[in-house]
């Protein structure tokens, strides 16, 4: 397969895209809503999703699975959370002793060191009069991707079972888009539509197209035409229920990955996008909770915020990721040594 790719930018593109999005949100400010014409959070997270379904699939087939996909999401992980415990706790309205013995500062760690933050999402006396009391409400998607990482070997073992890949993998494609219609159309209740099933259709999809990725490039022109315009369709259409989308844009996300070269050396000085996507929430929610969007100019509070989280993304790849990753591959080549 070649490995000449820009999946370092695609990931930073869609991680900026939801950083922007939250920014809006959050700020509450009207003077940044023009940079909803540079965002969009929805399709961003679906991108992840399929470049998770792509990637996550050929580390399985490639390396000790389970291992890899725990020194690349774990360590970073872990560090945020302690951060948002400690070093928010200087931004509380509580005093720290009232704060490090309250009960939901533990349970805040508890749900979150499993990637239930759902189940308590807010830490005491921080963000109480924001949009929301979230300290980072961006983790929802690792929950997912986690979910993800747990199923992938059992769809692997079904298809090694059956040798029926289109057919395993087109069911929890049909399944996931009726899981989204009958959870966001039908019950009205979009946070649990989505859920892993819901977006199991870009996964699938991802892993459908790393599976035929010699297929794909020798028909990439085909694909990517019909791609486009079942894009452009769907896009101008009324349908409730988008049937193809999931296919078509993961696709155009794959081809772009591997025909786009100015890009591919776009991470050769680090991969921010980790650091960038799990530190922009807290940073965004604290420049809200003192205001700083109303009682400075919004655009330059902006460019600051994003300023730290770019600084944190940084600090998180060199300090924590880069040197687990490293680590990783030492042992992996210490291990086929042994083997050798």
């Amino acid at each position: 397969m070649n490995n000449k790719n820009c999946f370092d930018f695609l990931r930073f593109f869609f991680a900026a895209n939801i950083l922007l999005a939250h920014l809006i949100e959050l700020s509450q400010n009207r003077s940044l809503e023009f940079l909803s014409h540079f965002s969009n959070s929805s399709m961003a997270v679906k991108g992840f999703f399929v470049i998770s379904g792509f990637l996550v699939a050929k580390s399985y087939t490639n390396t000790p699975y389970f291992i890899k996909r725990a020194k690349r999401i774990l360590p970073a992980y872990i560090v945020v959370l302690m951060f948002s415990v400690l070093a928010l706790a200087y931004f509380s309205r509580l005093s720290f002793s009232d704060y490090f013995t309250d009960i939901s500062v533990y349970q805040y760690l508890g749900w979150n060191s499993i990637f239930l933050n759902f189940m308590h999402p807010c830490l005491p006396g921080l963000f109480e009069n924001n949009l929301m009391c979230a300290v980072n409400g961006a983790l929802w998607t690792l929950k997912v991707e986690e979910g993800f990482y747990i199923v992938l070997p059992f769809i692997f073992y079904a298809i090694k079972k059956s040798r029926k890949t289109f057919l395993i993998l087109a069911s929890l494609y049909v399944l996931s888009i009726l899981y989204w219609f009958v959870m966001d159309f039908y019950f009205n209740k979009p946070l649990l539509a989505k859920q892993l099933p819901g977006y199991m259709a870009y996964f699938v999809t991802g892993i459908f197209l790393f599976l035929n990725f010699e297929l794909v490039l020798q028909n990439k022109n085909k694909l990517l035409l019909i791609s486009i315009l079942l894009l452009i369709i769907l896009r101008f259409s009324h349908f409730q229920i988008d049937f193809f989308y999931p296919a078509a844009f993961g696709s155009l996300v794959i081809i772009a990955a591997y025909n786009l070269p100015f890009l591919n050396n776009f991470g050769k000085y680090g991969d921010f996008t980790y650091g960038l996507y799990i530190y922009h929430f807290p940073i965004i929610q604290l420049f809200r909770q003192y205001d700083l969007f109303e009682k400075h100019n919004p655009i330059l509070m902006a460019f600051l915020a994003v300023s730290i989280t770019f600084f944190f993304a940084v600090f998180s790849w060199f300090v924590v990721e880069k040197r687990f990753l490293e680590r990783f591959k030492k042992s992996d080549v210490k291990q086929t040594l042994a083997i050798c």
